[in-house]
């Protein structure tokens, strides 16, 4: 099972009422990190549009994470009217990764460096949402959902500008995966380590 899932499961799964505060911020700061990782991981296919799908689970499952470890059980209905909140948001940045996979090299830092961010940025604001016990408005919430992502975006991008080592990384990785050499499970493990470590 690959780290996000693992850890998606374990919070999901865990008993939070006793938890310390420091217990749960340090349980929401991995869940939100190994989430945007693996929202990064998943736009390395190749595919324009399919990102959305792929990152789409993970986002509502760390929702669902971080509701829960402040104490709210949540269905998928509640979680898909919260991410709402940044819709139009959301949709845009979707529509720029498709198209940024049509840019050699360029194309796979941007849209990295985006999913990553832009899960970042809805951990983030969901965090201080539930802490805020629910309280926060919808402006409140986009104002910290755009300023996290742009932080995030950036830090993002400066870590891979010029490395060109990623791109080859990661072409390495599915030549080996096309050869046989490793399976489906192999290559996924394989990829996030190399974006976690990007």
């Amino acid at each position: 099972m690959s780290g996000h899932l693992e850890t998606i499961k374990r919070v999901l799964d865990g008993n939070y009422a006793n938890a310390s505060d420091a217990e749960k911020r340090t349980a929401i700061k991995e869940l939100v990190q190994v989430c945007s990782v693996a929202a990064g991981a998943m736009t390395v296919q190749p595919v324009p549009l399919l990102d959305t799908a792929l990152i789409a689970p993970i986002q509502i499952a760390m929702v669902q994470g971080i509701g829960k470890i402040h104490g709210y059980e949540l269905n998928r209905k509640s979680i898909l009217e919260m991410l709402s909140t940044f819709g139009a948001s959301i949709v845009a940045q979707n529509v720029i990764m498709a198209a940024a996979k049509f840019i050699p090299f360029l194309g796979w830092v941007v849209t990295i460096s985006m999913a990553y961010a832009l899960t970042w940025a809805i951990g983030e604001a969901s965090n201080r949402y539930f802490a805020s016990g629910r309280t926060l408005g919808e402006d409140e919430l986009k104002t910290i959902f755009a300023d996290v992502y742009k932080q995030k975006k950036e830090e993002k991008s400066a870590q891979h500008k010029g490395n060109k080592t990623l791109k080859e990384k990661l072409e390495q990785l599915k030549e080996a995966k096309r050869d046989g050499l490793l399976t489906e499970e192999e290559f996924e493990a394989k990829k996030t380590a190399i974006l976690a470590d990007f």
